[in-house]
């Protein structure tokens, strides 16, 4: 029920530094107004909204989850808590007839995920999980070289993600713990595996994976090497870390049998790519593409965008996500990234920490039978 201004009413669980982004977002949306917000304290609310400037006067605070799924001028809850909540709270938000955003990673196990997927197809509600790094400009350029056939056939798909999260982060007292954050790729390194199946365009059917722990504070292996079997026979690699002594680090790699894209490079082998036809087909403002080499002199065209190399939310394309769930509210069609889509991702992710407790041994997918 859109509130008495006409718009969607927006209820945010869990005030902090993601969620501060997921308000921005709603702010500048003009068919959307954040009406409730909620934490298990107010006034550490109210000194986040100081903290990232945020000025919400009509909203109203609670502490009870339950506030904001009886309220009628709440269409859609945003879930930006503790990992091992999200389960819970996303079935209860469905099961309340409320639209979702939920952070990720969205479920731990299987168990957890057929539960959000079960009681969002009982509710018929739209949802979007915060994979947001889908709408950077390299990725969606990547994803578009790759479905516009020009680096034909993808034979290999890598992606990294490589980070140095210690005890400044707000959240460390709760990522740390096998509880909450569970394991590198499910609190974070999920990006990854994320941007590997959506720019590659191919699922995985089996992985294979080790760990180590060297980052102390952790309850968890702090590094995972991941690889997988793709459709069609290609093969797929993602590195997931914390324990690199290097800035933030966040890599895309598409290999075709035409082309490959190495992170910000465009390169080939025989028939070269003309940067003039491409410039031209490319279908981004924000991309700019232009003759380069690469460090040995080769010919190369080089891809100048906004770049995934940045730890900070504040970085993080959220406009584009609240933008499409509020599209997708208003016309009643699927996201894009539904909890049904990122529950492929959240499968590789829970096969390869499976896999790497069994020392490398192969996991097959899907996990969960449809």
């Amino acid at each position: 029920m859109p509130t008495t201004t006409g718009r969607l009413g927006v209820g945010i669980y869990g005030i902090g530094w993601c969620a501060s982004q997921h308000i921005v977002a709603f702010q500048k949306n003009p068919q959307a107004e954040v009406t409730w917000l909620c934490g298990r304290d107010e006034a550490r609310v109210r000194a986040s909204l100081t903290k990232y400037e945020l000025h919400l006067p009509d909203a109203r605070t609670t502490t009870r989850f339950e506030d904001l799924l009886a309220a009628p001028d709440v269409d859609i809850v945003v879930i930006t808590t503790p990992n091992h909540l999200h389960a819970a709270e996303a079935i209860a938000a469905a099961g309340a007839g409320k639209h979702i955003v939920l952070e990720k990673p969205t479920g731990l196990d299987e168990h957890e995920l057929v539960g959000i997927r079960d009681a969002v197809r009982r509710a018929g509600v739209r949802t979007i999980v915060s994979f947001e790094l889908r709408y950077n400009p390299l990725l969606r350029f990547a994803r578009w070289m790759r479905a516009s056939g020009h680096l034909g056939n993808i034979r290999f798909a890598r992606a990294q993600y490589l980070s140095r999260v210690t005890d400044w982060y707000a959240g460390w007292d709760w990522v740390r713990t096998r509880e909450s954050g569970r394991s590198h790729l499910l609190a974070a390194g999920c990006h990854a595996v994320d941007a590997l199946r959506w720019c590659a365009g191919r699922e995985a059917t089996e992985v294979s994976a080790f760990h180590t722990h060297f980052t102390e504070g952790y309850e968890w292996p702090t590094s995972i090497v991941v690889n997988m079997m793709l459709e069609g026979g290609a093969l797929g690699h993602v590195t997931s870390s914390t324990d690199f002594m290097m800035p933030y680090t966040f890599q895309i790699e598409l290999m075709g049998d035409r082309a490959t894209l190495r992170q910000d490079l465009l390169q080939w082998q025989d028939t070269p790519l003309d940067v003039g036809e491409l410039s031209a087909a490319n279908p981004f403002a924000d991309v700019k593409l232009e003759a380069s080499t690469d460090p040995g002199g080769r010919p190369a065209i080089r891809i100048r965008c906004a770049m995934p190399d940045s730890a900070d939310v504040s970085h993080h394309p959220f406009q584009a996500e609240i933008d499409e769930l509020v599209t997708c509210v208003l016309d009643g069609r699927e996201t894009s990234i539904s909890v049904f889509d990122a529950q492929k991702t959240m499968e590789i992710c829970l096969a390869a920490d499976r896999s790497a407790e069994l020392g490398g041994r192969p996991v097959a997918l899907p996990l969960i039978a449809d």
